[in-house]
C-alpha cells in the first residue's frame, strides 16, 4: 500500500529539522576533552555489559515460559538492529518473530506488556525527577496522568477478555499480554527498567566529562527523561532526531551551550546505534545460518544420505 506523500514528509520531519540543526550548530567544530575517547569506549562497553541485558531481563520477565536467555538476548539486539534500519516500531515486532518459532502472536503480546511496563517505570522516572529536579507541577501531573492511564488499560483489558469470544485471536493475544501484566512481573518489569536507566545515567555523567561540562547528576537526570519522553513513540528509524531534540532540549535547559548539547546527544545516540547495528547483524547471520542448518539436517537423515 502506497502512504500519501503527507504522511511521509511528516514521518521525515524529524530528521529533517535535525539536518537543520546540525547545519546551523555546526557541532563538528566543537572540541572534545581529551577523555572522549575513554568515555565513549565505557560507554558502548556498558551499553553491551549492563543495559542491553537487563533490557532482554525485563522482555524475558513478560515472556509466557520463557526460552534461555541466551536466546531472549540476541532476539532483543536483532531487534535493535531492525529499528535502526527500519524504525516505527519494527522491532518489537522483529524480535518477537526471531524468538522462536509458532509463537509470534503470544510472544508480541508479551512485547506490548513489557512496553505497558517501561511506560510506567518512565511514569515514575518523570514523578521523581519532577520532585528531585524542581520541573513543576505539569511534569507532575503528566507522570501520574501516564500511570492512572496504564492501570485504566489493564482494567479494561480485563474488563474485554470474556466478552472476545467471537474473536479468539484478538481474544487470546490479549489474554497474554494480561497474564504478562501480573503484579508481580509489573513490578520486576519497573524495576529492571530503572535499574537500566541507572546505568545509563553513569554513561551520561561520563559523556558530561567528555564534553568540558561540569559532571551533574541533575543534568543527567533530566537527560535521560528527555530522551525516553521524546522516543516514547516510535517514529523514524534509531529514532533520530527525536532522540537529539530530547537530549539537547534538557542539555541546553541545565545550561549546556547549544552547540555543545547538540555534539553531545548526536555522538552520545551513535554510540548507542552503530555497536549495536554491527554486533546485531553478526548474531542475525549465526543465529540465521545456524537455523538454516537444523532444518536440512532432518532432511538428510531421512534419506539416509
Amino acid at each position: 500500500m502506497i502512504q500519501p506523500p503527507w504522511k511521509a514528509a511528516l514521518r521525515c520531519l524529524p530528521l529533517c529539522l535535525l539536518g537543520v540543526v546540525l547545519w546551523r550548530e555546526k557541532p563538528w567544530v566543537v572540541r572534545l576533552s581529551a577523555t572522549a575517547p575513554w568515555a565513549v569506549t565505557t560507554t558502548i562497553l556498558l551499553n553491551f555489559a549492563v543495559y542491553l541485558p537487563l533490557k532482554a531481563a525485563r522482555w524475558r520477565v513478560a515472556l509466557i515460559d520463557p526460552p534461555p536467555f541466551r536466546k531472549v538476548l540476541a532476539a532483543t539486539i536483532e531487534g535493535l538492529l531492525a529499528n535502526a534500519a527500519i524504525g516505527f516500531g519494527s522491532g518489537d515486532l522483529v524480535r518477537a518473530a526471531r524468538l522462536r518459532e509458532g509463537q509470534l502472536a503470544v510472544d508480541y503480546a508479551c512485547t506490548w506488556a513489557e512496553r505497558g511496563a517501561e511506560m510506567l517505570a518512565l511514569a515514575i522516572l518523570v514523578f521523581v525527577a519532577a520532585l528531585v529536579t524542581k520541573l513543576g507541577t505539569l511534569a507532575l501531573v503528566i507522570s501520574v496522568l501516564v500511570a492512572s492511564a496504564y492501570a485504566a488499560l489493564l482494567g479494561a483489558g480485563r474488563f474485554l477478555v470474556p466478552r472476545l469470544g467471537r474473536w479468539p485471536r484478538v481474544r487470546s493475544a490479549l489474554s497474554s499480554g494480561l497474564q504478562a501484566s501480573t503484579p508481580r512481573r509489573v513490578t520486576a518489569m519497573v524495576a529492571l527498567s530503572l535499574l537500566g536507566w541507572s546505568s545509563e545515567i553513569v554513561m551520561l555523567v561520563l559523556f558530561q566529562g567528555a564534553f568540558h561540562l561540569a559532571p551533574s547528576l541533575r543534568m543527567a537526570l533530566l537527560t535521560l527523561v528527555g530522551i525516553n519522553a521524546a522516543i516514547a513513540i516510535p517514529t523514524l528509524p534509531g529514532n533520530f532526531g527525536t532522540f537529539e531534540a530530547g537530549a539537547t532540549m534538557a542539555l541546553v535547559m541545565c545550561g549546556a551551550p547549544r552547540d555543545v548539547a547538540v555534539s553531545y546527544a548526536l555522538i552520545y545516540h551513535l554510540t548507542h546505534v552503530i555497536p549495536v547495528a554491527i554486533v546485531a547483524t553478526t548474531v542475525y547471520l549465526a543465529r540465521s545460518s545456524g537455523n538454516r542448518r537444523y532444518k536440512t539436517t532432518p532432511a538428510r537423515t531421512s534419506t539416509g544420505r
